[in-house]
Formats: structure tokens, C-alpha cells, sequence
């Protein structure tokens, strides 16, 4: 998941979050509250580590009134909801809720059908072919078929949507050559072979690719919605099509998004919930009241207001969203184009303070970049690569302050960071300012505003700072080592390194799985010695529900928010 870009996040500091983007690693020994264990399709359980006393229920707030609807705080304003070019996890955890893929993911992270309701693999592991089930159809009343995969496809790799997830279709036979102009169409490793049959076919073999294939930004588009719509399509909830167990009824900007239940949805029989309202209350305090006056069913939790809870017995829920938040340096700033500066303010900032103080949950202080819910090769990729920077070392801090002062000539630095405009980012935003005013004496200015403008400042590479977070995308430690590719749409940073590059090449034509991981690990030792960004922390969420939720609420790291299948009382 994910600008969380998507990186691209929503409860908690969801607000501060880029894509986070939707892929593995959850905490299954807590309680679990789904009641339905039926079919593969049936969504899931909520497979997190409940914190509270565990013989307590969760009566003290029976939630909101409806029957067969729940209200939940997704925090801030979608951007955006075209697939092709969304980047932020808020926009596709109601993307999740709308758009059926050709597979989903289920409650374990494992793949399962969605449009597809079968497939092959060749020997090779190049060419899947794809049986798309019969009788889809998109709110507008058009089939479903494999044409709306290979439209959604071309267009993220067409060059004038300008999409930043378009290397996500390097991925297919020529998808980086088409982009760059020098192949047709007709060359592209995917194709329909009939209304209801997809070909793919791959650069290299991908073992991940399935699990790929459930983000976003492979979601089918149809092409009849598309061409009514044009740029607008996406932008509200009329304008805009549907294939999944929800309909977007209404989209009041900034306020709420209404969701209600598709009936002409393959799996319709499954989902008990009508309506899902999405309400946008980004100050924490506002959240949390309207979740004691019963307006809200489901809320992220500060640190502070866990403990409130769990000191009234009532049930908290913790689980691994798989972001890592950092500082992302823009490299144009001819300051921060000074590799000392970058290791000085990184050094500088006291990481197991900011979660111990600031944050007050389980989140970790990040010691490198990919997160802890990715696998490595025999363990999480984190612990087999080790601690690649300190929590905190100023001594080491001032070091590189006075190499790069000399290097650049001046007394000391001008900075300014941007960040967004929830209470929870300006805390943040002001930890860090206070620790390099503290521990070099660097007056960092701050800027704060709302998520979308920070997302688009980043995009327009508007920014010398921005507290910034990236969540997976798939389970693999790739979606987060390639974000800094030369040229990648997300690399805001302008970091472009020949010898990181020529590491990405050969990690994907390297079928050694050992092998493989080893080179995974030289770029993120690589990254981490240029440090283009700073990690802070990898962040853990605590939530509560509602006394009406019976199940079914899923949060993991690679789906952020799937409620689908929820039940009530």
C-alpha cells in the first residue's frame, strides 16, 4: 500500500501517508472476530493483536444506528479514483471497494479470483492466460470483458497520461519499450484473445506477479465510461464506472463518500453490508468523539486515545500497515544535492523519541527502508539485512554538518519542509524541526496544507523536504528498492545513481532466488549510504470498532483498509 503516494494512509497518520499502496505480514495471534469462515471469496478476518483486556466487549460504544451499514474515518479527500493515474492509498482503499481485479487478495494476503475466475502458467513463467468470468458487468450496464484490461493497460503505459505507476507495466513483454515509443501496440505481452480470455505475457519471469496484479493500477477500465468522461472521469461519483461489490452513490469533497451495495456484483451473496460511508475528519480528537457519539464505527487511535480505551477495557486493535514514513530530499536544492548535509540531517533526528513521544504505539524506529512486513528470503527482509543506520547519533550528526558546510562554502543551511495539515502531521512535522534546531542548530521552516496539495507539490517536484511514507505494493522487497530507480514516477527525489540502476537490472533477470536477494540487499545498502531520504519509523496502527461489528474487518499490509465483507449485528 502504498504515496500512502502510493503510495502510495489513513487512520492514525493517514493524512502524512503517500500510496500505500496495497501487498504481506500481519500479526495473526490476536483475536478474531469474523464469524463467517466460508468460501475463499468471503473476505476475512481481522487477523490483528487485539491490545485491550480480552475479556472485554466492545458494548460501551454500540456504533451507528443503521442496520446493515457502518460509517468508517478514512481521514482525508481521495485525490483522485482514475486507476490509471492514482497514486495515494486514500483514494484506493475506496478504489478497493468499487473495482474488482482480475484476482484480489484474500484475508491471509494470499491471491484469489476476482474478474478471472481461472488461470495457467506456462512452463517458463512468462505467459498466463487468464478465464474471465461471464456475465460482469460495469455500472453502466456494459460487460466486463478482457478489452477493458488491455484498454486499462495501454493507457497506463501511454506516455500522455503521465501515469507514475507506469513502470508497474515495464512488467509485460515490451511495456518499457512501448512507453518509450519504440515498439507498437501490436507488441505489447498482453492481449484478449476473445471477450472472455487474456493473454499475458512477461519481460522475465516474475514470481510476484499475481500478487501484482491485485494493486490498483492493474484495474480494469471501460473504455465506453472512459471516452464519456474523458479527464473528468474519476473526479466525482458520477463520473466514473463500477465492477465490484459497491457503487459510489455520492462524493461530497472533503466531506464523505457513500458506497452502497452492487447487486449485479459476481459475489453479491456475500457481502451483508448495504451502504459504506466514508467520512474525511482528519483531527484525531474530532474522530475519536465521534466514535463515543456513535457517528463513526470504525477509527484509527493516537497513542493517547488507546490508552484511554484500553484503560476502560474496551477492545484496541494493532497491526502492521507495512509504511515506511521518512524524509524524502529533493536533490535539485543545492543543499541537499550534498551527500554530508543528507547524512548529517538524517544522524540528527532521535527516531526511537519520535515513536516513544510522538507517536505512543508500536511502531518502530526504521534502521533502514524496506519495512518489517516484507519477506526476505527465509525471514522478514529487514531482519536479514540488519540495522543499516543508528536511531540517533549526533556526534556522528555534526560530522557531516561541518564536512558539508565546508563542501558548500556557507555558514549554515536554509531548509524548508512540507507536510500535511492534519494535527497529527503538524506534531510530527514539528518533532523534526525541533530535533535539527536542537542537535545542529538548523532553523527548518514548515510548511502544512492539505494531502492532495502535498501529493501534487511532490509530484511537480515543488519541495526541498516533505515528510513523506511509502507502503507495499506486493511482498516483495522490490516495491519498495525500486522506488528510486532513475526516472521512476515516484522517485520525487531526482536520486539517480548508474550503479543502483545496473542492481535493479540484474535483480530482475536474476532467477536465484539467494542470489537475487543478495543483490535486493546491495541496493538497499546502496540507498541507504546516499540517503536521498531519511527514514524515521515504520509505522504499526491501532484502530477500534464499533459494538454492531460482528467481522470481517480486514487491515493488513498490503490492502490498508478492506471492509467488503463485514458483518454486523
Amino acid at each position: 500500500m502504498k504515496k500512502a503516494k502510493k503510495l502510495i494512509s489513513i487512520l492514525l497518520v493517514l493524512s502524512m501517508s503517500v500510496m500505500l499502496l496495497a501487498a504481506c505480514g500481519k500479526k495473526e495471534n490476536g483475536k478474531n472476530t469474523n464469524t463467517d469462515n466460508g468460501t475463499t471469496n468471503n473476505g476475512g478476518t481481522t487477523n490483528e493483536t487485539e491490545t485491550g483486556d480480552n475479556t472485554a466487549t466492545n458494548d460501551a460504544y454500540p456504533g451507528t444506528p443503521g442496520a446493515n451499514e457502518i460509517t468508517v474515518n478514512i481521514a482525508s479527500e481521495p485525490p483522485e479514483m482514475f486507476t490509471v493515474t492514482t497514486t495515494d492509498t486514500t483514494s484506493f482503499t475506496v478504489i478497493r471497494h468499487v473495482i474488482e481485479n482480475l484476482v484480489m487478495l484474500d484475508e491471509n494476503d494470499e491471491v484469489i479470483p476476482g474478474v478471472a475466475e481461472d488461470w495457467t502458467i506456462s512452463d517458463d513463467g512468462l505467459t498466463y492466460t487468464f478465464k474471465l468470468r461471464e456475465g460482469m458487468k460495469w455500472s453502466n450496464g456494459e460487460p466486463v470483458t478482457a478489452h477493458d484490461f488491455v484498454f486499462a493497460w495501454k493507457s497506463l503505459l501511454n506516455p500522455d497520461f503521465a501515469a507514475d505507476y507506469a513502470y508497474f507495466g515495464f512488467v509485460f513483454k515490451n511495456g518499457e519499450k512501448y512507453y518509450n515509443g519504440e515498439v507498437g501496440e501490436e507488441e505489447l505481452g498482453f492481449k484478449a484473445l476473445s471477450d472472455y480470455e487474456l493473454e499475458v505475457t512477461l519481460e522475465n519471469p516474475t514470481a510476484y506477479f499475481l500478487s501484482q496484479l491485485a494493486f490498483g493500477v492493474f484495474a480494469p477500465v471501460n473504455e465506453k465510461a472512459y471516452n464519456q468522461f474523458g479527464d473528468t472521469y474519476g473526479t466525482d461519483a458520477d463520473k466514473m464506472v463500477y465492477n465490484g461489490p459497491f457503487i459510489m452513490t455520492s462524493w461530497e469533497h472533503e466531506n464523505k463518500i457513500v458506497l452502497e451495495k452492487n447487486p449485479d456484483y459476481w459475489n453479491a451473496d456475500k457481502v451483508q453490508l448495504e451502504k459504506i460511508t466514508m467520512v474525511m475528519i482528519n483531527d484525531t480528537n474530532a474522530a475519536f468523539n465521534a466514535f463515543k457519539a456513535g457517528e463513526v464505527d470504525i477509527i484509527g487511535l493516537n497513542g493517547e486515545q488507546a490508552e484511554v480505551l484500553r484503560t476502560e477495557g474496551y477492545p484496541v486493535y494493532t497491526y502492521d500497515d507495512g509504511a515506511t514514513f521518512y524524509l524524502e530530499y529533493n536533490l535539485n536544492d543545492p543543499y541537499l544535492a550534498n551527500k554530508n548535509l543528507r547524512k548529517a540531517l538524517t544522524y540528527a533526528i532521535d527516531k526511537q523519541a519520535f515513536v516513544t513521544a510522538i507517536l505512543k504505539n508500536s511502531s518502530k524506529p526504521a534502521v533502514s527502508f524496506t519495512a518489517p512486513a516484507v519477506n526476505g528470503l527465509n525471514d522478514k527482509f529487514y531482519e536479514e539485512i540488519g540495522a543499516l543506520l543508528p536511531t540517533l547519533d549526533v556526534e556522528k550528526a555534526k560530522e557531516y554538518y561541518a564536512t558539508a558546510l565546508e563542501e558548500l562554502g556557507v555558514d549554515h543551511v536554509e531548509l524548508t519542509m512540507i507536510a500535511d495539515d492534519s494535527d497529527t502531521a503538524v506534531e510530527n512535522a514539528a518533532f523534526v524541526q525541533e530535533q535539527l534546531r536542537v542537535n545542529l542548530g538548523i532553523d527548518l521552516k514548515v510548511e502544512n496544507m492539505p494531502f492532495k496539495s502535498r501529493l501534487e507539490r511532490m509530484s511537480n517536484k515543488d519541495f526541498s523536504v516533505v515528510f513523506a511514507g511509502w507502503g507495499p505494493d506486493y511482498n516483495d522487497p522490490m516495491t519498495f528498492i525500486d522506488l528510486f530507480e532513475t526516472g521512476n514516477g515516484n522517485n520525487h527525489t531526482s536520486y539517480s545513481n548508474p550503479a543502483y540502476d545496473d542492481l535493479l537490472d540484474k535483480i530482475r533477470t536474476e532467477l536465484d532466488p539467494a542470489k537475487r536477494m543478495g543483490l535486493l540487499m546491495d541496493a538497499e545498502k546502496l540507498l541507504m549510504d546516499d540517503l536521498p531520504i531519511s527514514p524515521i519509523y515504520w509505522r504499526y496502527r491501532d484502530y477500534t470498532i464499533s459494538g454492531k461489528i460482528t467481522g470481517g474487518v480486514l487491515r493488513t499490509a498490503f490492502q490498508d483498509m478492506n471492509y467488503r465483507y463485514v458483518t454486523t449485528k
